[in-house]
């Protein structure tokens, strides 16, 4: 249950604090069933890392990130991961205003843009009480103009936190896990190799046919790799 998984995190965390990372793994993967979140991905990536196992330690820094995209320790430790892997992929360039939206778009999270939306529409709601029962002209005024920015900034909180949710529980990717995979032109084993990924590397997931996903890498290259070879973050 929770509480059980509660105590299995901070044993976990004592255990990281003593170094001995292969118990503190084994409290933390204990706690994950029942814990889901920024905090337990985190300490499993940690963990997996400090053992060596860099294909795990990627993959939960990404799931970490899909609570927090712009978490910097997270950003930063995944880095480090990823520059022990075989592939380096080159990244289709992004603009600064991509960089910053992206940050800005997932920076409070489903539930912190949630929150955000109910303080709008509660100050959506005073300034138009304000301009329905004032009598001053000018009190009236900035109650209308009020009430209206504030309910439109409103719908514009409420699609970032329709994007944040959909960012964390329907955009999908996933990590190769097996030492070397031969990316295929089509959905079956017997079609022409188009590229190798290596264990570690994240692909985006764009569809599924039976037991193959169609992936996208960083550089945009595209192809068929089996179930079996990697894990979905």
């Amino acid at each position: 249950g929770l509480d059980y998984a509660k105590d299995q995190f901070s044993m976990g965390n004592e255990a990281n604090m003593q170094g001995d990372y292969e118990t503190a793994l084994n409290h933390f993967l204990e706690a994950e069933p029942n814990t889901e979140g920024l905090a337990i991905n985190y300490n499993l990536g940690n963990a997996y890392f400090k053992l060596g196992q860099i294909p795990e330690s990627v993959l939960h820094y990404e799931r970490a990130l899909r609570f927090d995209p712009a978490n910097e320790d997270v950003q930063y430790n995944l880095s480090i991961a990823n520059d022990l892997i075989v592939d380096k992929i080159e990244v289709l360039p992004k603009s600064k205003f991509q960089i910053w939206w992206r940050t800005f778009r997932y920076s409070l999270g489903p539930d912190g843009w949630a929150k955000l939306c109910i303080a709008l529409a509660l100050s959506s709601v005073l300034l138009f009480l304000v301009y329905y029962f004032s009598h001053s002209t000018n009190v009236r005024r900035l109650g209308f103009f009020g009430g209206f920015l504030g309910f439109v900034f409103l719908i514009l909180a409420y699609t970032l936190a329709v994007s944040a949710e959909n960012y964390r529980y329907a955009e999908k990717s996933a990590i190769i896990f097996t030492d070397k995979v031969d990316v295929k032109s089509e959905p079956r084993g017997g079609s022409v190799n188009v590229f190798v990924l290596h264990a570690g590397t994240k692909v985006d997931i764009l569809s599924q046919e039976g037991e193959w996903y169609e992936v996208e890498i960083a550089s945009g290259a595209q192809g068929w790799i089996y179930q079996d070879e990697l894990r979905l973050v």
